[in-house]
């Protein structure tokens, strides 16, 4: 009985998990004021991620038509889900880009700097 009512506990609180990273709406630094905390660096969206998104994301998975949620080849269209970075893909033990999982570390960190720096475009 305890077995039951520990998985019942741990699937209402995955619910709960899933509910507040996917409904919460845009987290992006963009909706608020934000601080950068690497000012000497220069990781833009432009610069930098697009090459990322474009490699990784955006060929058969986050392309508005594909497996995963998102359109991501636009800088507007992947600020909704920058907030799920930090987990899904730049945590060592990130689920994503699926199949390539985690990517190197070095891509890793300068993602979570330009996500840290509030995303600069």
């Amino acid at each position: 009985m305890k077995k039951y009512a520990v998985l019942t506990i741990m699937g209402a609180l995955a619910g709960i998990f899933y509910w507040s990273c996917n409904k919460v709406g845009p987290a992006s630094n963009m909706d608020q004021t934000c601080t950068p905390q690497f000012p000497q660096d220069t990781v833009t969206y432009n610069n930098y991620v697009e090459g990322i998104i474009t490699t990784y994301c955006t060929p058969t998975c986050h392309n508005g038509g594909g497996t995963g949620p998102g359109d991501f080849r636009t800088y507007q269209g992947i600020l909704p889900y920058v907030n799920l970075f930090p987990s899904y893909v730049i945590s060592d033990n990130a689920i994503m880009p699926m199949g390539n999982a985690p990517l190197p570390k070095n891509i890793r960190d300068s993602l979570n700097i330009w996500i840290q720096n509030c995303e600069p475009q």
